[in-house]
């Protein structure tokens, strides 16, 4: 098949959404697909095949994140000389968008998924008012209504999105992730690396340090946790929070057992995982949490928040704990895995098993039916 990609964010800027873009096109390539991908230019980007950046200006609100400007007429062309089976949009806006619009006027079918519960994210829109949310909410149910096939990373996201009256087709797919990459990594690192002595536990998690990821409920059971048994915790990325949590974990006098590693590249990632004994998650606004498929992928357990996407992640009691956003909760159910062997050893072979249906290749094999579907059944009137 020819497909099209369309994301406002790709490598080298990090995240979520640009791993799982950058992965499934290399994982649809494998697999004799033709995969291009429409996005934003970055300063220090390197040249990659069939990837066609538009020019890009710094966001006021976040100097790694760059916005597109979509002008560019050769890449119009181009989209047109290609001539797609499909265009896979990654956002409601700009150039998902975009690329939707053009679907519509190449009859061409448009997918698109629906990465990020885009409303909690507002703050980081360079507007203001005081319904800014509930306007990025409106826009993105709009696109999701406009579009011939949805993707829900998982199936929170799309009830939610049948709870909003969206009738169109959507097919529950979660982000893939090279399963056997996060099986072998070096689990002595974090502690060969920070100087960790053997007896003590090493708690991590992982994720930008901001609002919406719920930081400073994760130190707080720590603190709770450290109480009752001496264990390290390792905050794996940066953001805009970082000096406020430097600050709370002074505060709480847990400051020599936290260690804020800053920004990780994503092959160091398997490293960290594998060298560690308990993953903590307490972000509210996750479609999934494809952190936490990556560390089931090595088995961690895990013990998070179970607010949208990651009720769905975690089997709660099966591979580890559900909380409510609690920091007690948390601490409590941390504790019981670390002070019990024989449950901790359970919980890791469940979660090596579980994280098989977070394969890439399964993902690809999934997505390409949504694809196929799409092109047989395209509804009218879009």
């Amino acid at each position: 098949m020819k497909i099209s990609m369309w994301t406002d964010s790709y490598y080298p800027y990090v995240s979520g959404v640009t791993r799982s873009i950058k992965l499934t096109k290399e994982t649809l390539t494998e697999m004799g697909h033709h995969v291009s991908v429409f996005c934003p230019s970055y300063p220090d980007a390197t040249t990659e095949p069939n990837v066609y950046r538009f020019p890009a200006i710094k966001s006021p609100t976040n100097p790694d994140y760059y916005i597109a400007v979509p002008v560019n007429p050769k890449h119009l062309l181009a989209i047109k000389e290609m001539s797609p089976d499909v265009i896979h949009a990654h956002s409601p806006f700009n150039l998902g968008k975009m690329g939707i619009t053009i679907g519509h006027l190449l009859e061409i079918p448009v997918v698109f998924t629906f990465h990020t519960m885009y409303n909690m994210y507002s703050h980081y829109m360079p507007l203001i008012g005081e319904n800014i949310s509930d306007l990025v909410e409106t826009a993105a149910i709009s696109t999701a209504k406009s579009v011939d096939a949805l993707i829900a990373p998982s199936p929170s996201i799309r009830n939610y999105l049948v709870d909003r009256n969206v009738d169109t087709e959507i097919f529950v797919i979660p982000t893939g992730i090279e399963v056997e990459l996060f099986r072998n990594g070096d689990k002595s690192y974090i502690r060969r690396t920070y100087d960790v002595p053997d007896h003590v536990p090493i708690l991590i998690t992982c994720g930008r340090l901001a609002k919406e990821k719920n930081p400073e409920c994760l130190l707080q059971a720590f603190s709770l946790i450290q109480k009752q048994l001496d264990c390290m915790m390792f905050f794996v990325g940066d953001g805009p929070l970082k000096q406020e949590l430097v600050a709370l974990a002074e505060q709480l006098g847990i400051s020599h057992r936290i260690v804020f590693t800053g920004k990780i590249s994503p092959e160091m990632m398997p490293h960290f995982y594998a060298s560690a004994d308990l993953f903590l998650f307490a972000s509210l606004t996750d479609t999934q949490g494809l952190v936490i498929a990556e560390a089931k992928a090595a088995g961690l357990p895990c013990v998070a928040v179970g607010a949208l996407g990651v009720r769905d992640m975690v089997e709660h009691g099966v591979d580890g704990f559900l909380c409510e956003n609690d920091a007690k909760c948390l601490a409590e159910k941390a504790l019981l895995l670390l002070q019990n062997r024989d449950l901790m050893d359970t919980m890791r072979s469940n979660a090596l098993y579980n994280a098989e249906k977070f394969s890439i290749k399964k993902t690809c094999v999934d997505l390409l039916n949504c694809y196929q579907t799409v092109q047989k059944s395209t509804r009218p009137g879009k």
